[in-house]
Formats: C-alpha cells, structure tokens, sequence
C-alpha cells in the first residue's frame, strides 16, 4: 500500500463526509425481485409464466426478515436501497483512512522519538568530549 502524508489522508476523509451529507433517504436490505406461483388453480404461474414479487431482506439477529415491496413503491425503494449501499462503501472509505491516519502518526510520532534520542545521545557524546579536552588544558 502506497504511503501517503496525513494531510493527504484528510483531505481524501473531509471530502468523502462530506459525500456523506449529501444522502438521500435509505433502507438497510438488498432489494430485489423475485418469480412466485401464487397457488390459484388455472393461473399461468402454475406454467412456466411466474408472478413476479419486489421484496428487501435484511439479518436480523442472524435471520433474514423479507419485506414486501409494493408495485408503486418499486423505483423508490429501489433507490433507497443503493443509498444504503453507497454509505456503506462511504463508511468503509472513511474508516479506513481513519485507520491509515492512525497509522501515519504512530509511524511518525517513532521517528520523531528515534531523532530525539540520536540528537540527545549526540549532545552526551560532544559534552563528554568537550569536557575532557577542557580537564586536560587545565
């Protein structure tokens, strides 16, 4: 994965939230539709013609709950569901980054750690030599 700055990273969440704030209205449940015999004797369901049934199913506490979607409702329901998705993408998105942030200051914060015990350990040795030469010329 390539590394990038944190203001890079940011900048990349600020302008995914702010995707986020611009949703529509959504429902939890992957739409769909599905072909169904509705049991009536002589119906062309009982051949091969199916009714077909819109529906959305979701988990809920491990099971799946399907709800029935009227004719009417179809595009709009539909539309809510790809809405769902998509702040769900925006979600993954935005906390992945969030994750990379994390990880970009962990990685920084160690080197400036790293640089602040170099530089110190540097100052010990110089000061030990100074003071040496300086006993020596005494």
């Amino acid at each position: 994965m390539k590394q990038r700055s944190r203001a890079t990273l940011e900048a990349r969440r600020d302008a995914l939230l702010k995707q986020l704030t611009k949703v529509g209205p959504f429902v939890q449940g992957s739409f769909y539709a599905r072909k169904i015999t509705c049991g009536k004797q002589g119906c062309k369901c009982a051949g091969d013609e199916k009714h077909e049934a819109y529906v959305l199913t979701k988990k809920v506490r491990g099971k799946t709950v399907t709800t029935h979607v009227p004719r009417d409702l179809v595009e709009e329901v539909q539309s809510w569901a790809k809405q769902y998705k998509r702040i769900k993408e925006l979600m993954k998105e935005i906390s992945d980054l969030n994750e990379q942030i994390i990880r970009t200051h962990v990685r920084a914060s160690r080197a400036a750690a790293q640089n602040r015990r170099l530089v110190q350990q540097t100052q010990r040795k110089s000061s030990k030599t100074s003071s040496g030469t300086t006993s020596q010329t005494s």
